[in-house]
């Protein structure tokens, strides 16, 4: 014997389904300017860092520029999984994950969920 169910108690049950799918914290995002050695491949480094623990999504805010000796500037976003509620402990573990990266010599934070971010009245520089 089926039980028929209403269009209110239907509603109801997907609501309650749908909270225990969702994750328990946001995802976060930080815009960074990554400074790369001479020969850098921009699009390898980017797969790399969307293969990086904690990350979800990377993204290029800017065109690639070239600066003296042809170092590459690139400008990205992350979005990414927080692993604790401390920013700055977020920022410095994504960051160093980052800088770890070949090619990748200095990694500047500009932002945290599209806000600028300091430390201490300090730029973040990896």
């Amino acid at each position: 014997m089926t039980r028929k169910v209403g269009i209110k108690n239907l509603r109801q049950l997907i609501r309650e389904e749908a909270a225990t799918l969702r994750l328990d914290r946001d995802l976060e995002v930080v815009s960074l300017r990554l400074l790369m050695t001479e020969g850098a491949h921009v699009p390898d480094t980017l797969t790399r860092i969307r293969v990086l623990p904690t990350v979800a999504v990377v993204g290029q805010r800017e065109k690639v520029e070239r600066a003296k000796k042809r170092r590459a500037i690139l400008e990205i976003y992350v979005k990414f999984l927080p692993s604790s509620k401390d920013i700055y402990k977020n920022i410095m573990s994504l960051g160093r994950m980052i800088k770890s990266l070949p090619g990748v010599e200095i990694v500047s934070v500009i932002g945290y969920n599209n806000r600028k971010i300091t430390y201490k009245g300090q730029p973040i520089v990896i």
